[in-house]
């Protein structure tokens, strides 16, 4: 027998977008830290291009300065020129917000004007008199009378924002509404038809984890669902990232895999552009932590790596 005064968990999970098992859950929060040149946009555009091969990703957001030098590596990325916005922009943050509203609003007006036609079409096919027939109804669809579209055919849209290249802009300043959105980002546009929010999944890339001047906040960091680790010189780095993932891991076991992902093996890694990839809210089965995506690695100095097939 149940106690009232028992912890009850909901039923259903945050993460509410399906992916493989072997990919990471969605939405996600992603905190992507290495010096230039270390690999950081190669494998957020590897990690979109995931997502895109899932059929998790149809919008990406892009707040960067550099787009037009940086043009190539988003070839086939669903990214529209009008969705790329200025760091320094201070409606940065708004225009975020915009874009997913509007395609809440697109998906509720579709599910509005189907409800619509689903009526109009019950009222043709009861045989009734056509003088019988709403003629607001007959007048909205016209002679065709099309069934209404939506272009995913009323699923709701895999929303992605990217921000590159930001370091020191105004987006990461205390006004602009950066971390109140990052808190919020799995709960943006509720869509009344499907009684659910859009959410949107956030990566953020940044040379310097912990900069005192418009760099990645705490608020960004705490909310962390995962984090990828380039290679760092930087002990000091290091110790403060192992502090701030000391939740499931103690900064031994946290220096052990660091040191695993940095080590070449037979998977024909690159140690100059290994990945630490940790993953707080894995797939059931899967490890916390991975090298490049696609090597899982566990806490255990010697321990043996998994190649993901």
């Amino acid at each position: 027998m149940k106690n009232y005064l028992d912890i009850q968990v909901p039923k259903g999970s945050a993460f509410k977008i399906q992916t493989d098992k072997s990919f990471v859950k969605l939405h996600q929060l992603l905190c992507v830290v290495g010096r230039r040149g270390s690999g950081k946009t190669v494998l957020i555009v590897n990690f979109l291009r995931m997502m895109k091969d899932q059929g998790c990703l149809d919008k990406l957001i892009l707040i960067t300065p550099t787009y037009q030098s940086n043009k190539a590596n988003f070839k086939g990325l669903p990214v529209d020129e009008d969705n790329i916005i200025d760091p320094n922009d201070p409606t940065a943050v708004q225009q975020i917000r915009d874009i997913v509203d509007g395609e809440r609003d697109m998906l509720d007006a579709y599910y509005d004007q189907l409800e619509r036609y689903n009526e109009l079409m019950k009222q043709i096919k009861s045989r009734r008199p056509i003088e019988e027939i709403d003629e607001d109804l007959l007048e909205e669809f016209g002679e065709k009378m099309e069934k209404p579209k939506h272009y995913l055919d009323g699923r709701k849209p895999v929303i992605c924002c990217f921000v590159d290249d930001a370091l020191g802009t105004k987006i990461y300043g205390n006004k602009s509404g950066l971390s109140n959105l990052v808190i919020l980002h799995r709960h943006l546009s509720v869509s009344k038809a499907l009684e659910s929010a859009l959410g949107i999944t956030m990566i953020f890339a940044t040379q310097s984890y912990k900069s005192n001047v418009y760099g990645i906040s705490p608020t960004i960091r705490n909310n962390c669902t995962s984090l990828a680790v380039f290679q760092t010189k930087s002990d000091k780095e290091l110790q403060g990232i192992a502090e701030e993932v000391a939740g499931f891991c103690t900064k031994e076991e946290f220096m052990d895999v660091y040191e695993q992902a940095m080590t070449a093996c037979g998977c024909g890694c690159k140690p100059e552009h290994n990945v630490l990839f940790i993953d707080t809210s894995p797939h059931e089965g899967n490890s916390h932590f991975r090298k490049n995506m696609n090597c899982m690695i566990y806490p255990r100095v010697g321990s043996q790596e998994k190649k993901i097939d």
